[in-house]
């Protein structure tokens, strides 16, 4: 064999294992990008699913609070709605025993009650409203423009203690009684 025959074998295998190195380097290089991409895809979606979760948490905390927002104006415009009912309820009560302070049945009531108040309370003093005083004509009696609606307040011989039964103060606290009543924020 001639030895230029050998030069070409040989060239021809060194060629073909310098192919062969080529194609496993560039399998070797396929192979270390795939797995770089999957890692860095990996990452990237393990990045944006807990930046979606992060956003959802804020979305849902907007939303709670947003909620609760409603809520409250719900709750404070039902507030403001039961209180003008109550207001026109009490007002149209307070009506009502205006007329009922011009019947018959209220004198006699009243009439008696001082009447009993000043016997069991030897010296005090029964406040009335001007009308009632005119009325009733009690030499006891004294009138006040604080009392509006009717009734009367005795006041102790000692000026220390006062009875409040005025019309206005059983209006005032049944208001507060039933204002009580079934309270929003019971709920």
């Amino acid at each position: 064999m001639n030895i230029t025959r050998k030069l070409e074998i040989f060239a021809k295998l060194a060629e073909h294992e310098a192919k062969r190195k080529r194609q496993d380097m560039q399998d070797d290089l396929d192979k270390r990008l795939k797995e770089s991409l999957e890692q860095t895809k990996k990452y990237a979606l393990e990045s944006a699913e807990k930046k979606l979760e992060l956003e959802l948490g804020k979305l849902a905390g907007m939303q709670k609070r947003e909620v609760a927002r409603h809520e409250n104006e719900a709750r404070k415009k039902l507030i403001l709605r039961r209180e003008e009912i109550l207001k026109a309820l009490f007002c149209a009560v307070e009506k009502m025993l205006e007329e009922y302070t011009d019947s018959v049945e209220y004198q006699e009531w009243l009439s008696k009650a001082v009447r009993s108040e000043l016997d069991k309370n030897p010296g005090a003093a029964i406040v009335l409203c001007q009308k009632d005083y005119e009325a009733l004509g009690i030499q006891e009696a004294r009138h006040s423009s604080e009392i509006t609606l009717g009734g009367y307040k005795l006041i102790c011989a000692d000026g220390r203690r006062v009875i409040d039964n005025t019309l206005e103060a059983r209006l005032a606290l049944e208001y507060e009684n039933f204002r009580g009543i079934g309270s929003i924020d019971d709920e």
